[in-house]
C-alpha cells in the first residue's frame, strides 16, 4: 500500500516551527502506525476497575487501550518466561547436572512398563 502525503486544497496545515508545514497536507498515518490492527480483544470491567484503568493511563499519558495493552503484554511475558525457567538451589543445581551427565540405565522392568498401554491420558 502506497502512503504519503496528501493535497487537500480547503485544510490549511501551518506552523510558525516549520515552513514546511505551511503547504496543505492530509495526515497519513502510515508514517506513524507500522502495522495495522485488525483483531480485536473486548473486555467487561465493573465502573470501578475502569475508572481505575483510566486514571492510570492519563498517569502513563498513554490511552486506555495502550495502557491494558502494554500491562496485558508485560504481564504475558514475565509468566511465559517463569514457565520457561528452572530455579534451583546450587545443591539442587548439582544434582540435576549429575543426572543429566549421567543418565540411569533402562533395565528390562522398566523396558517393559514403558511399552505397556497407558491407563490414564494427560490433560495437557
Amino acid at each position: 500500500m502506497m502512503c504519503g502525503p496528501k493535497m487537500v486544497p480547503d485544510v490549511p496545515c501551518t506552523s510558525a516551527d516549520d515552513p514546511s508545514l505551511d503547504q496543505k497536507f492530509a495526515y497519513c498515518h502510515c508514517k506513524y502506525m507500522t502495522s495495522m490492527k485488525d483483531d480485536r480483544l473486548q473486555l467487561r470491567v465493573d465502573a470501578t476497575s475502569k475508572r481505575r484503568l483510566e486514571e492510570a493511563a492519563a498517569e502513563a499519558h498513554l490511552s486506555v487501550t495502550a495502557f491494558v495493552l502494554q500491562a496485558a503484554s508485560q504481564a504475558a511475558d514475565n509468566l511465559l518466561a517463569e514457565r520457561q525457567t528452572i530455579r534451583l538451589s546450587p545443591d539442587s543445581a548439582a544434582v540435576f547436572t549429575e543426572a543429566l551427565n549421567h543418565p540411569a540405565r533402562v533395565n528390562e522392568r522398566l523396558a517393559a512398563t514403558l511399552k505397556r498401554p497407558a491407563k490414564f491420558t494427560w490433560l495437557d
